[in-house]
């Protein structure tokens, strides 16, 4: 398992991070946004789209609609899963209406999904509220599809990194 914490101080070192995340990324990413309301996760997944050839205003939750999918360099489907209750819920859909293998897949309030998942290439994004302009993100992977962008974070974020747990 692969950890690493970042402080975010401001918009831009989100989008910076964001950017840095798009280029690293690769068909089949799934990646799982947990945190509270209001923690940063949209505005994370719209810095991330832009990195991806998405235009960010096109990006919106799809709290009432559970998905999205925006065309990019790769399809990028946003999925939203607040509204479910219960697990059981997501049994009306097919895989392949909720994760895109071509593409990336974003997906806010996972604890319902997280269970179907076994194989794939996850990437967990934690997002805690630090103050009213800076969260702490934290990235976790079992998957060694994840390592060079594990590499390229540490590298070029330094000043942003508390802490690093291989």
């Amino acid at each position: 398992m692969r950890k690493l914490i970042l402080e975010l101080c401001s918009l831009e070192d989100t989008d910076a991070v964001a950017s840095t995340m798009a280029k690293q990324l690769f068909p089949g990413s799934i990646l799982l946004l947990w945190g509270n309301m209001g923690a940063g996760k949209t505005t994370f997944t719209k810095s991330l789209c832009a990195g991806l050839g998405i235009l960010p205003e096109i990006v919106t939750s799809p709290t009432y609609t559970l998905v999205k999918n925006y065309p990019g360099r790769w399809p990028v489907f946003h999925v939203d899963l607040y509204r479910l209750t219960a697990p059981e819920q997501l049994d009306d859909f097919d895989r392949e209406d909720l994760l895109c293998d071509e593409g990336v897949t974003i997906v806010e309030w996972p604890e319902f999904l997280a269970n179907y998942l076994s194989d794939e290439a996850v990437l967990n994004l934690g997002f805690e509220t630090v103050a009213e302009h800076q969260r702490r993100l934290c990235l976790e992977s079992e998957s060694a599809e994840f390592d060079t962008l594990f590499k390229t974070l540490e590298q070029q974020n330094s000043s942003l990194q508390k802490t690093i747990n291989s």
